[in-house]
């Protein structure tokens, strides 16, 4: 028996005992690998996140500590769900809803941009699960089409909660920064204090240009000019994107954080669109 067909069993927290047949690895990060997997009774396919404890620095246990207490208040159909949470000595086990249709990086980067029938369902499956997790105070802080999901039925799921934190009204100021520079927003290349939902919708205004586009919206050779396309909301929108469209668009990627449409207001359009 190889490896990966290897069965994860009597992995105990109180009286649950999980019982899990990995079948392969689908991702990896830093201090994790993604596996797939199969419950041994009822044969639900699950993602198993598989965690080394022994690598994970102070930092890290902070993050994972943050993750796991942001998913386990997270029941929405456009989020990844937390089934459970298993450990040994050296190892824990996230158990997670397993997807299975790919990633909106890899649909965009290998089919191109979304249709605008796709972008609209896509967009608004987004905007559902955003609207919810703030409305309870999870900021995600790592949105990126990387971790926005397809199930086999072509639902969206919001996954990836690496970063996310938890505050105690949307008016507290965080300062930690976090996420992919291609979809930060320009407080955060400023090093400045910032709100967290905000920096939440920036970047959707830039996953909602690379949907109706299939480009990014700020692009550069080095960090620091795309710092500086950022904090300058240097942007072009080709003329055939759609008139609702480029005004959201044009609404959510604002240089203030004030000036920048409320989530509210975005679902407004998209229902209006």
């Amino acid at each position: 028996m190889c490896k990966d067909e290897k069965t994860i069993k009597d992995l105990i927290i109180g009286r649950r005992v999980g019982f899990y047949k990995v079948r392969g690895e689908i991702g990896c990060g830093t201090f994790s690998r993604v596996k797939l997997a199969f419950h041994a009774l009822t044969k639900d396919k699950v993602a198993l996140k598989v965690l080394d404890k022994t690598r994970l620095d102070s930092q890290a246990q902070r993050l994972l500590s943050k993750e796991i207490s942001s998913m386990e208040c997270l029941q929405h159909p456009n989020v990844v769900c937390l089934y459970e949470v298993m450990e040994k000595p050296s190892r824990l086990y996230l158990v997670l809803e397993y997807a299975g249709g790919g990633d909106l990086h890899n649909r965009l980067s290998t089919q191109g941009k979304l249709s605008e029938n796709a972008c609209k369902i896509t967009f608004a499956q987004i905007l559902s699960a955003i609207k919810y997790m703030h409305n309870i105070n999870v900021i995600h802080r790592d949105l990126k089409a990387e971790n926005v999901l397809f199930t086999s039925s072509g639902c969206i799921k919001v996954a990836d909660f690496g970063f996310s934190t938890q505050v105690s009204n949307r008016n507290d100021a965080l300062d930690t920064f976090c996420g992919s520079p291609p979809y930060a927003a320009p407080e955060l290349f400023r090093d400045e204090c910032y709100l967290g939902a905000s920096v939440d919708v920036w970047a959707m205004g830039v996953l909602l240009f690379f949907m109706v586009t299939g480009t990014m919206p700020f692009r550069a050779e080095t960090m620091g000019k795309l710092r500086r396309c950022v904090i300058e909301c240097e942007y072009t929108l080709p003329p055939w994107v759609p008139g609702p469209c480029q005004r959201l668009i044009r609404g959510i990627l604002k240089e203030a954080p004030a000036d920048r449409y409320a989530v509210d207001q975005m679902l407004g359009i998209c229902q209006s669109a």
